[in-house]
């Protein structure tokens, strides 16, 4: 078996797996049960690539760690910039609050935010799109083609974190549709950017910080809206 083989059940699992899961879930148990249903999956298709063809190949080989840390600093200081300057802004503090995080326990938070997070979204989000799928992508198609590709894909992979977060703030029809584009759009963005620097580095390990950085520090920051601007 090769990697262009195995590329067709691993684009159907990042078009169809996650908005199947969260339509089939409990509506009340959706955001809890999600992200651990195509985690377990996502890390299962991980470590069995990895055996079969080689960590190095899927992008999980030794990192190089200043090249490591020096990216996920840069991310932390310039998200906490966007942050810091939407809290501050009245008419934008809405759009950066989310009552999911405001709603959660001091201890709840903390795990959201340095556990699941970081291990069970961006770790292997990264380890099957910009390690796997990516690694198939090329195998098939050359680099262009392949890294756009790998880029749309992880933006459809967000219609369902993107309807779950309409519903969590509410909206009608044509809002949730708004924002389920707009998802979509902003996430393949940075899914070719994540690509790209896939490429440069050599492994998965800078796009694992950039992103990790990146959702950890605007939780942090949508928490802390969330709670200003709620109802008291």
């Amino acid at each position: 078996m090769t990697l262009d083989y195995a590329l067709a059940p691993l684009a159907a699992h990042a078009i169809f797996f996650q908005t199947v899961v969260y339509v089939a879930l409990p509506r009340r148990r959706r955001t809890a049960l999600m992200p651990v249903v195509t985690g377990t999956v996502g890390a299962g298709i991980t470590l069995a690539a990895g055996q079969v063809f080689g960590w190095a190949t899927i992008g999980l080989g030794a990192p190089i760690p200043e090249v490591v840390a020096g990216w996920g600093v840069a991310t932390v200081a310039f998200m906490s910039l966007i942050g810091i300057s939407m809290y501050f802004v009245d008419r934008l503090r809405p759009l950066l609050a989310d009552p999911r995080l405001a709603g959660l326990s001091r201890a709840q938070a903390l795990f959201q935010i340095t556990v699941r997070i970081p291990v069970m979204t961006a770790l292997i989000e990264e380890a099957f799109f910009r390690g796997v799928l990516h690694a198939a992508l090329m195998a098939l198609y050359p680099p262009g083609p392949a890294m756009l590709a790998g880029a749309v894909l992880f933006g459809v992979w967000h219609v369902a974190p993107g309807l779950d977060q309409v519903r969590a703030n509410g909206g009608g029809r044509l809002t949730s549709v708004l924002h389920v584009l707009a998802t979509v759009a902003v996430t393949a963005l940075a899914g070719a950017g994540l690509v790209w620097l896939r490429v440069e580095t050599g492994s998965i390990w800078a796009p694992f910080v950039v992103h990790a950085a990146i959702n950890m520090t605007m939780a942090v920051f949508a928490r802390a809206a969330g709670r200003a601007v709620r109802p008291t």
